[in-house]
């Protein structure tokens, strides 16, 4: 299986074009039978950058407790923010209710259907930042 973890810190629906057109490309090399795509949102764990992102956020707040049951908690260590996380809530509502037996790919089904996807080679291809280079002074003297 291929894990996919969605709406991570920057997920746009751009990153989720590309995420499909990847697991496409795997499909199509492989064999769409031999790729499953399983999907799963981040837990949130404590003394992480996370948690730090979390609480400067005001999605949880200083002294919570990490192994608490209570559903206004657990409902924030399942990282699944907004602006994406009603868009992810019901598309993977929607795969559960059309195939349960084959959630992953319905999931990625339903992905590609609302958003499309983009081309492999955008896909593929990491943002990089300009690195600014610092030249150093050789001084005689």
């Amino acid at each position: 299986s291929v894990n996919y973890s969605f709406n991570v810190i920057d997920e746009r629906e751009e990153t989720i074009r590309q995420t499909v057109a990847y697991h496409r490309e795997l499909e199509a090399i492989f064999g769409a039978d031999k790729v499953e795509p399983a999907i799963f949102f981040i837990g949130l764990q404590p003394h992480t950058h996370l948690e730090e992102y979390a609480f400067k956020n005001d999605i949880l707040k200083p002294g919570y407790d990490p192994m608490s049951l209570m559903p206004w908690t657990a409902k924030k260590l399942l990282w699944n923010p907004e602006p994406l996380g009603s868009f992810f809530g019901e598309v993977c509502l929607r795969a559960w209710k059309q195939n349960p037996n084959d959630f992953g790919r319905e999931v990625m089904a339903i992905l590609e259907k609302r958003l499309g996807q983009t081309d492999l080679e955008e896909a593929l291809s990491a943002p990089m930042k300009p690195q600014v280079q610092v030249k150093a002074k050789v001084g005689v003297g």
